[in-house]
């Protein structure tokens, strides 16, 4: 079994600690564009975007050694952590991740795990939202607004009467 990760909620302040991890997988990925026009804003470079880091835990939780219970408990936790969709640091032995979302979230109970579980973890970084860039009003340059159309010219009694059948007047 690799070293202790954990999973701290600084929200909360708390932290989870696993009991066993079998396995602790980084993932780091680009995306790339094979279209050009396609690939322009400040997040690209070279053709290509970073991707949200992702780290995937093979974990066993059992109550040997612990607190009655604390199997049940951390299974309840991490539900907890999934359905609030709350922020949390993933602390492994090769590097702690900031602003993380539980994304999956598997648990098996089964003949090697009766007094407590198995399961994996995949928690995805989170990245804000891109602010959209602000026009700048002050510009020279002419916009286009559209068109106004066919404008048709309504009369003051005409629109009275609109606005008695909507019974506004």
């Amino acid at each position: 079994m690799n070293a202790s990760v954990s999973i701290r909620i600084p929200y909360y302040g708390y932290t989870y600690t696993f009991s066993g991890v079998l396995s602790v997988q980084h993932a780091f990925s680009l995306k790339i564009q094979t279209n050009s026009e396609s690939a322009t804003g400040s997040d690209y470079v070279n053709g290509a975007r970073n991707q949200p880091d992702r780290v995937v835990l093979s974990v066993i939780e059992t109550d040997v050694g612990h607190a009655a219970g604390r199997a049940d408990r951390m299974l309840q936790a991490m539900e907890s952590v999934k359905r609030t969709r709350t922020l949390c640091d993933v602390v492994t032995p090769a590097r702690t991740y900031t602003a993380m979302l539980l994304s999956e979230f598997t648990a098996t109970v089964d003949e090697s795990s009766q007094s407590g579980w198995k399961g994996t973890l995949t928690f995805t970084q989170y990245i804000p939202p891109a602010v959209p860039e602000k026009i700048n009003d002050n510009s020279s340059t002419t916009k286009h607004t559209g068109s106004a159309g066919s404008v048709k010219t309504v009369t003051a009694s005409q629109l009275k009467q609109i606005l008695q059948r909507a019974g506004i007047f």
